[in-house]
């Protein structure tokens, strides 16, 4: 579980993928800092991308695509060049977040559309691009499951909302026994949580996890906060720090300055 040999006294417990942990390794080298991964969900491939690659063949259809997460966009580009296809010129792109709107930006040149800040569904729909919506018909690309707000607004715009669903999100278990071995020396503890799924799974079982530890946690969006701070886990917290940039930079300044 350690992606490090170290003993140091202050644990980072990243609960996101292993692969998106890598780079907080490299970042944290030699910090005085334990990194634990403790991946909440795994990613996996559809067992057939038979319904998506029918969508991704008619997209001149749509007005609009909206990508939800990076998740989706590496799902999107990989079944998009195996079809061997090219992008509408008319399309409208958008992105929740700021990684996601990057990593369309890089792979295929286009502008995308973001919310500045507060990078949710809500703010998202805010954008005047999104004024006028009747029977325009926007796709969203996404995992399966998940929130069905952003639909809902939309619809009620008047726009005709498809998913594009192209990857399945599984939750996972911790090993507690061997968490808290890792943790036995550790004085101080923060749990990075990036998703509102992952804060979800963490409320399930308040008394796991970090036993009677106070522990700060740092996310990446204030509905993560108000669920942390109102939920099961109120008991164990010490602090929960709000920020929109978790690289191994602005991680270090957190757990230096808390």
């Amino acid at each position: 579980m350690s992606l490090n040999d170290t003993k140091q006294n202050i644990a980072l417990i990243s609960t996101r993928p292993y692969e998106k942990n890598i780079a907080l390794l490299k970042g944290l080298e030699n910090k005085n800092i334990l990194l634990l991964n403790c991946p909440l969900t795994e990613i996996k491939a559809l067992e057939s991308y038979a319904e998506f690659d029918s969508i991704l063949s008619n997209l001149h259809n749509y007005q609009h695509i909206i990508f939800i997460s990076t998740n989706a966009v590496d799902s999107f580009v990989t079944r998009f060049k195996n079809l061997k296809i090219k992008l509408p010129n008319h399309i409208i792109f958008s992105s929740i977040g700021p990684k996601t709107k990057e990593a369309l930006e890089n792979e295929f040149e286009i502008s995308v559309n973001c919310p500045e800040e507060n990078y949710d569904s809500e703010h998202l729909i805010k954008n005047n691009i999104f004024d006028n919506l009747q029977n325009k018909k926007v796709l969203i690309i996404r995992g399966k499951g998940g929130r069905e707000t952003l639909k809902y607004m939309l619809e009620k715009k008047g726009a005709k909302v498809d998913y594009g669903e192209c990857y399945i999100r599984n939750y996972l278990t911790i090993e507690q026994e061997k968490l808290n071995r890792e943790l036995k020396n550790c004085t101080t503890i923060f749990i990075l949580i990036s998703s509102y799924g992952c804060a979800f799974q963490l409320e399930q079982s308040p008394n796991q996890w970090i036993g009677d530890y106070k522990t700060k946690f740092i996310v990446n969006h204030k509905k993560i906060e108000f669920s942390l701070r109102n939920g099961n886990y109120r008991s164990h917290l010490d602090d929960v720090i709000v920020t929109n940039d978790l690289s191994a930079k602005s991680l270090l300044e957190i757990i230096q300055n808390n």
